[in-house]
């Protein structure tokens, strides 16, 4: 009897443990299963491969010189441009306009919207050209003449080819300031800043034609000038010949006003068009990408070969800081050969892109 019951113990005893045994072997397994759930969590990848904005640090390396947008650069490199709008104008003036000269045969032209740099190109644009290329100008090698076509007062031939004179000291009696527009460069030096320019932008700078030259002068106006017919208050908008003086030296013809320059004025230091654009007429003369003709034929309208021919004639626009009222006008014209250059003459850019 006794001995019944110690082998019904030891039975009860062996089952407990078994079954106790099995429920930690359970646990254990589903503590695995658990464990491999939780890693699998945390090493997911995000769906369709995006990270997650929320745990990310922004980025602060400095930006590297070489992948600076082609915008920042050419904003480094040229002024503003202003976006000039499509239109037709009179081009030319009436025969009934006062200084008026037998090329401006008046006739209907229409432009295409094209951007313009509100200023003529300063001294400090194109030395950054020259810093670049090591470029010589046509006035420091004596292409053609010594020099450049400059004014020295105080001289038996005020207006001469000097051999002192370039991009760097266009006149003698002026200290160069940074501000104001290059002179003495020809169209050919012109022609190299522009290839180079394109070059470093990524854009496309041109000459404006003679046609979009005019058209933004005008903005909109039919009058002589942009600010109207009177040449007398031209001094607020245009640096001309007028009452301002050098020492005791002073212009033959000039405007009754004084705008407080003898030589070239820094750029936007008068009066704007409606375009917004400055200097159109007064401080230098421009060149334009057209060759001129005495009659108009529609060469206006275009731009000549990049291959000039030394002996073909560029349009020329806008007056110089030595103007009379005559050539102070939206449609007074001049030329110049590819070779050429003055200390009053100078240019502004058109962008295609």
């Amino acid at each position: 009897m006794c001995i019944n019951k110690a082998i019904y113990l030891l039975l009860g005893l062996l089952l407990f443990l078994l079954t106790t045994g099995i429920a930690i072997a359970k646990s254990k397994t589903d503590l695995a299963k658990t464990g491999t759930a939780y890693a699998n969590t945390l090493t997911k990848k995000p769906v369709n491969n995006q990270s997650s904005d929320t745990v990310q640090k922004p980025d602060r390396k400095t930006p590297d010189p070489e992948k600076i947008s082609p915008q920042l650069k050419e904003e480094a490199l040229i002024p503003r441009l202003v976006n000039i709008p499509a239109g037709c104008f009179q081009m030319g003036s009436p025969e009934t306009e006062q200084g008026r000269s037998a090329d401006e045969a008046l006739h209907r032209v229409c432009v295409k919207g094209f951007k313009l740099t509100r200023n003529e190109i300063t001294v400090e644009e194109f030395s950054r050209f020259i810093t670049t290329t090591n470029f010589i100008t046509d006035a420091e090698h004596d292409a053609e003449e010594a020099g450049c076509w400059s004014y020295q007062k105080g001289t038996k031939k005020a207006w001469d080819w000097q051999p002192w004179a370039t991009w760097k000291k266009p006149v003698q009696e002026s200290a160069l300031i940074k501000k104001e527009p290059v002179t003495c460069v020809s169209l050919n030096d012109v022609m190299a800043y522009i290839e180079w320019l394109n070059r470093e932008t990524g854009q496309q700078y041109r000459l404006p034609t003679e046609a979009e030259w005019e058209y933004a002068a005008r903005a909109g106006t039919a009058t002589a000038r942009y600010w109207g017919n009177n040449p007398d208050i031209t001094c607020s908008y245009a640096n001309v010949a007028d009452n301002t003086m050098s020492g005791s030296a002073k212009w033959p013809e000039t405007h009754n006003c004084a705008d407080g320059y003898f030589f070239a004025a820094t750029v936007s230091a008068l009066r704007a068009n409606k375009f917004d654009l400055h200097d159109m007429l007064g401080n230098v003369w421009e060149w334009t990408c057209s060759k001129y003709e005495e009659k108009y034929v529609g060469n206006e309208a275009s731009c000549i070969d990049k291959k000039i021919p030394d002996d073909v004639l560029i349009s020329v626009r806008g007056g110089g800081w030595n103007a009379e009222p005559a050539r102070t006008r939206a449609a007074s014209r001049n030329w110049g050969l590819a070779w050429s250059r003055q200390a009053n003459l100078g240019f502004r850019l058109v962008r295609d892109r």
